[in-house]
């Protein structure tokens, strides 16, 4: 294992005073300046013990290090100078030697180095360079003892659904992170033994936790961010171990949180910003500022560096690992030149700094790799990333154990089945059972279905009851909310790729090559294309990648190609066309309001309010449209009647297992006004890898 930076130094300091105690005062001078957010017990104790594991040694019985208890160390192996004349020309050599203390069968070593003068004594800290030098040779050609997994092993199994985008943390006996999800069916702080078994709940106040963020140094409390879906970024909280009242960190909202490895401050990122603050959530300063969303902040072991991830703003499906100094300097991305996959997140250091997890990943297939780190003048092998760990299941949030020996993982399989349910027997049956699909949309004359399987995105065309399937688009073309056109010859849909701004498309019910239908070479993401009634008309929603809330709506006429904006429907989307033709219905993109536009009039009017909006759907007969709004952490199903816009709950969600995938939040209607949604069925479990060092 090569040595680094931080030993190495402590070395070069002891051997400096040989045989004589360097008081740790000195060392944490020296060595730990201010701007390291590390514990120096911590870092001190690890820094000796990799020495001693280097040369062999022991603390009861040491040969080269000695603990002097409550002063310092001392280095207690005999350094020598042996003068020799042979040197090259104009100046002469030296022979330093370094003997252990005495011990059976043990040899000491020497190395040459070169002198100034006859006449001059080599200084001892040309003593200490010669012998780190011999250090040097003996492991520069030894490369990593690169990870392997030897078995896996579920330690979870509960079947309640896991962020894949935040890691667990853990204090060694137990791991903790968030199940559920706030703007599905609730989400709560789990607590599971990190040796497998049951899994339980932390209590606590918080109605809404998002994402257990880090686990303070001495392991007493958590780091969480509370809110739901449309509070982002969102409040940032305590939450004492293993239960107790939590304490707002300040008035801080963040995206990504961790303690300082000191556990005197916090370092948070709100959007694109990265800050530090006291624990109390005061004096905020600013460490970097970065083009995207930041994520999942990490100190490195020695306090020296941060790492997180950052959200591209202009490809969704895109994001990469950045580093920076601990006070903010040399911001750079971790893997510039690195030619794997686009995807990259939620790493984690080994818990001696040796080793980088990370997950990466393209489109839905993502994987664990592993980065040797060399922080040290003994920098030796390839230390680029490694695959480690991949497939069947979709490995994620990467977590070292602390004894380095295994790496928690979420092994998650997606999947979703389609669910009718019967208003007057309130009762859910499958809907094309076995299948993991949706959205759903029925032919004109209803004899025929246009999905599309999930994850994956396939478009299919089917009859009702599933048989003579058909399949419509074939990869990369990834499709979402079909729409059959009034005469059945055509379905739209949106083609949402990975790492390319979502566009409309339109391809012939029997099946062919799809057609992109508007600016198919701009950065504007298109989407929710639905018909007019005389199938002359696509209306669509677009925005601004670079800003989502510079949204619209668009009539497409589809003989001339022209392109319109429908009047006051800015920071509009989600635009469905009524069943006459005579009115929009859409949703701000704030999520908070139900909005109809008047073909007559050609105004807007707020059909209806909320704390948050999702997908909506008129009735076939034109009098409702259906809405999905969540309410405390739930969800629920209304229709808002389109003649007195009162509010008429249909069924609520709570107990209906559902995906934090937004996709798969979808509602639907059968033709006699049925409602249809996704059920999750999607494993997500914690394993542990047993890893191998070889």
């Amino acid at each position: 294992m090569p040595l680094q930076e931080q030993p190495f130094r402590v070395l070069a300091l002891l051997l400096e005073h040989p045989g004589q105690i360097v008081a740790r005062e000195e060392i944490q001078s020296r060595l730990w300046p201010a701007d390291t957010y590390v514990s120096f017990d911590e870092g001190l104790n690890t820094a000796i013990r990799k020495l001693r594991v280097l040369f062999g040694d022991s603390a009861d019985n040491p040969r080269f290090i000695e603990t002097i208890p409550r002063r310092g160390y001392r280095f207690i192996a005999s350094v020598t100078e042996l003068p020799m004349t042979n040197g090259t020309p104009g100046h002469s050599a030296a022979y330093i030697a370094a003997e252990p203390a005495p011990l059976a069968g043990q040899n000491g070593v020497a190395i040459a180095v070169p002198s100034a003068g006859p006449s001059r004594r080599t200084p001892l800290w040309i003593a200490a360079a010669a012998i780190l030098l011999l250090i040097a040779a003996a492991i520069w050609y030894s490369q990593p003892r690169m990870p392997t997994v030897t078995n896996a092993v579920r330690i979870s199994n509960d079947g309640k659904a896991k962020s894949p985008l935040n890691s667990p943390v853990t204090d060694g006996a137990r791991l903790y992170f968030v199940e559920g999800w706030t703007w599905t069916t609730g989400s709560r702080i789990a607590q599971l033994s990190s040796a497998g078994g049951e899994t339980t709940w932390i209590s606590t106040t918080l109605p809404e936790v998002r994402v257990v963020h880090d686990i303070s140094p001495n392991r007493s409390e958590l780091l969480v961010t509370n809110g739901d879906n449309g509070d982002f970024p969102s409040e940032l909280w305590v939450q004492p171990l293993p239960a107790g009242t939590p304490r707002r960190v300040g008035n801080l909202r963040a995206s990504a949180a961790c303690w300082t490895p000191d556990g005197t401050r916090i370092v948070y990122a709100n959007g694109n910003e990265i800050v530090m603050a006291n624990k109390d959530g005061s004096e905020p300063r600013q460490l970097a500022k970065v083009a995207g969303e930041v994520l999942s902040l990490r100190f490195s072991p020695d306090g020296r560096r941060i790492r997180f991830d950052v959200l591209h703003p202009a490809m969704d499906d895109s994001s990469s690992i950045w580093e920076m100094d601990a006070n903010g300097k040399n911001l750079h991305p971790l893997l510039p030149n690195w030619q794997g996959p686009p995807y990259q997140r939620c790493g984690n250091w080994s818990p001696d700094g040796d080793y980088y997890y990370f997950r990466a990943g393209r489109g839905g297939d993502q994987a664990i790799w592993v980065m040797p780190e060399h922080r040290s003048i003994f920098r030796s092998g390839d230390s680029s990333p490694r695959l480690l760990a991949s497939g069947p299941l979709r490995f994620s949030a990467p977590l070292p154990s602390p004894d380095a020996k295994r790496l928690f993982v979420l092994g998650e399989e997606p999947r979703v089945e389609l669910f009718r349910y019967d208003e007057r027997t309130r009762r859910f049956d499958p809907y094309l059972p076995g299948l993991s699909a949706g959205p759903v949309d029925f032919s004109p004359d209803g004899k025929w279905i246009a999905y599309a399987t999930y994850p994956d995105g396939t478009l299919w065309r089917s009859r009702v009851d599933g048989s003579e399937k058909t399949q419509l688009t074939f990869p990369p073309v990834r499709a979402y909310g079909p729409r059959w056109s009034p005469d059945g010859s055509r379905i739209a849909f949106m083609d949402d790729q990975f790492y390319r701004p979502w566009k409309i498309a339109l391809l012939s019910s029997s099946g062919g090559s799809p057609q992109l239908l508007v600016e198919p070479n701009t950065n504007d993401v298109e989407g929710d294309p639905t018909w007019s009634p005389d199938g002359g008309f696509i209306v669509f929603a677009k925005w601004d990648d670079m800003d989502k809330t510079r949204s619209a709506v668009y009539r497409l006429d589809l003989k001339s190609g022209k392109v319109s904006a429908i009047p006051g429907s800015d920071g509009l989307y989600s635009p469905r066309v009524s069943p006459n033709g005579l009115s929009i219905a859409a949703l701000s993109n704030d999520f908070t309001k139900l909005m109809l536009f008047d073909a007559d009039t050609n105004q807007w009017s707020t059909l209806a309010e909320s704390e948050h909006f999702g997908y909506n759907e008129w009735s076939h007969d034109g009098k409702y449209v259906y809405v999905r709004t969540n309410l405390g952490g739930a969800g629920e199903l209304i229709r808002v009647s389109i003649k007195d816009r009162t509010l008429e709950p249909v069924l609520s969600l709570r107990d209906f297992p559902q995906s934090g995938d937004i996709f798969a939040g979808w509602i639907g209607l059968t033709p006699d006004d049925a409602p249809l949604l996704m059920r999750d069925r999607s494993v997500q479990e914690i394993y542990a890898l047993e890893l191998r060092f070889r």
